[in-house]
C-alpha cells in the first residue's frame, strides 16, 4: 500500500489550480493507461529463449529504466541475471561481452529503434555473434536489421519510453527473469483506477502533482528525493526522467534530485539544510521484512561514549527501527526549519505494490504536465542534443 502523507503546505486550495485541475476532467484518458500487454505473446515469443540464464538489456531512458526499477526492487524473486547497458563506453562493452554467448540473449529496446548509441552498442554484440531479440516498433533501424535477418522480435507499442513500463519494455524482460509480470501488471492497474477520480482529496498521485505545482509558485524550484530503501534506489531513474521529460519545458518545472539514504545523510543534507531555500523534501521508505534482527552490542564496548550517551543505548534496537529513526531525524529536522516536506511509503515491497509505484509516477508526471499546460508526451530538448551528436559522427575523418 503506497501512503502518501501530508506536507508543510497544509492548504492545497488555489484559484489556478483549480481551473486546471477542471480542464483535466475533459482530457482523453491517455494510451499508458489503456493498453493491454498480450501476456500469451510474450510467453509464446520468450519459450524459444529459455535456455538462456542471463539477458543484457541495450537502451536508453524509458526502454530501460522502468525496468530497472522492477528488478532492482524485486531483484531477490528474479531467478535469471539481467545485465544493463545504457552507453557506448568501449570499457563498459568489453566487461560485458566477457558473458557467454551461448548462456545470454542481448535484447536491445526502443520504440524508434533509431537511437544511435544503443545502435553502436547493439552492433558490437551482433558482431560478435549474440542472439538478438529485439523489442521495437515496426520501422526503424532495428525493424530494418530484424527483417534482414528474419530475427524474432517483440512489438514495442507506440507509447512513450518513460510511460512504456507496463507493455513488453518492461514487462518482457520481467518474465524473462522470472519475475511475476502479470501481478505487476495487476499493481500498475489498481494505482490507475485509484487515481481515475479527478479529486485532490482521493487521488494521491493528483494531491501530490497539485503540492508539488503550488510549491513551484511559490519559488520552490528543486526537489530532494532521498530513498530509504536499498531495493527502492532503481526507481530513480524513472522517477528523474518522468518529471524532467514531461513537465520540465517553456521555462517551468522542477528539477529532481535523488540519493541513496541514510548515506544522502552525509552529504546531501548539508545542502538541503544549509544551501538555498528553494528545495522540497520528498522522502521515499518502505517496510523491510526483517523486523526482528537487532544490534548487540557486546558487554566490554557498551560503556564506551558516544555523542551525549554510551554504546549501550543502541543495544537490543531493531536494524528496521533504526533505519526509520534516521529517516525521522531528517524529516523532523526538516519541518522543524520549516521546509515542505513530503513522505511517500510503501507498506511491501511486491510484485503488485512495485506496479503501483510505478503507475503513481507516471501520473504524477501527466497530472503535473496539465497544470502546468505543457504537453506531457514530447521531449524537444532531448532530441536536439542527439542531432548535434549525429552531425559530429557525420564530420569524423575516418
Amino acid at each position: 500500500m503506497l501512503d502518501l502523507k501530508g506536507s508543510t503546505l497544509k492548504d492545497l486550495d488555489d484559484l489556478d489550480a483549480e481551473i486546471r485541475i477542471s480542464q483535466m476532467k475533459k482530457q482523453k484518458t491517455p494510451d499508458f493507461i489503456t493498453h493491454k500487454p498480450d501476456f500469451s505473446y510474450f510467453r509464446a515469443v520468450l519459450s524459444k529463449y529459455s535456455r538462456y540464464s542471463k539477458i543484457i538489456i541495450i537502451g536508453n531512458g524509458g526502454s530501460i529504466n522502468s525496468f530497472k526499477a522492477f528488478y532492482e526492487s524485486l531483484r531477490h524473486l528474479a531467478r535469471k541475471e539481467a545485465i544493463m547497458l545504457t552507453t557506448m563506453e568501449p570499457d563498459r562493452i568489453a566487461e560485458v561481452l566477457q558473458n557467454r554467448k551461448d548462456d545470454t540473449l542481448v535484447m536491445p529496446i526502443s520504440k524508434s529503434g533509431t537511437t544511435v548509441g544503443q545502435l553502436e552498442s547493439t552492433l558490437a554484440f551482433y558482431n560478435a555473434g549474440y542472439r538478438l531479440l529485439p523489442v521495437t516498433g515496426t520501422e526503424g533501424i532495428l525493424a530494418a536489421m530484424v527483417q534482414k535477418n528474419k530475427l524474432d522480435y517483440i512489438h514495442h507499442p507506440d507509447i512513450g519510453g518513460r510511460f512504456a513500463g507496463r507493455t513488453a519494455v518492461g514487462l518482457v524482460p520481467a518474465m524473462f527473469v522470472g519475475l511475476d509480470a502479470e501481478k505487476i501488471n495487476k499493481g500498475c492497474l489498481e494505482m490507475y483506477k485509484e487515481c481515475a477520480k479527478i479529486d485532490i482529496k482521493k487521488n494521491p498521485a493528483l494531491r501530490l502533482s497539485v503540492a508539488l505545482y503550488l510549491l513551484e509558485m511559490k519559488g520552490y524550484t528543486e526537489v530532494f528525493m532521498p530513498i530509504y530503501n536499498t531495493r527502492l534506489n532503481g526507481f530513480a531513474q524513472i522517477i528523474i526522467q518522468l518529471m524532467h521529460e514531461s513537465f520540465c519545458k517553456s521555462g517551468k518545472g522542477m528539477t529532481f534530485y535523488s540519493a541513496e539514504a541514510p548515506e544522502s545523510q552525509h552529504h546531501t543534507n548539508q545542502r538541503f539544510f544549509g544551501g538555498r531555500r528553494n528545495a522540497v523534501g520528498l522522502f521515499v521508505t518502505a517496510a523491510q521484512d526483517d523486523n526482528k534482527t537487532r544490534v548487540n552490542v557486546p558487554q566490554e564496548f557498551r560503556d564506551i561514549k558516544i555523542r551525549d550517551g554510551t554504546l549501550a543505548d543502541l543495544d537490543r534496537i531493531p536494524y528496521a527501527k533504526n533505519l526509520e529513526f534516521e529517516f525521522l531525524g531528517t524529516y523532523h529536522d526538516a519541518l522543524n526549519n520549516k521546509i515542505p516536506s513530503i513522505v511517500l511509503r510503501l507498506e511491501k515491497i511486491d510484485e503488485k505494490n512495485v506496479g503501483r509505484f510505478l503507475s503513481f509516477w507516471q501520473l504524477v508526471a501527466w497530472y503535473s504536465s496539465l497544470l502546468r499546460g505543457v504537453n506531457p508526451f514530447d521531449q524537444p530538448q532531448v532530441e536536439s542534443s542527439k542531432d548535434i551528436s549525429f552531425g559530429m559522427r557525420k564530420s569524423y575523418k575516418r
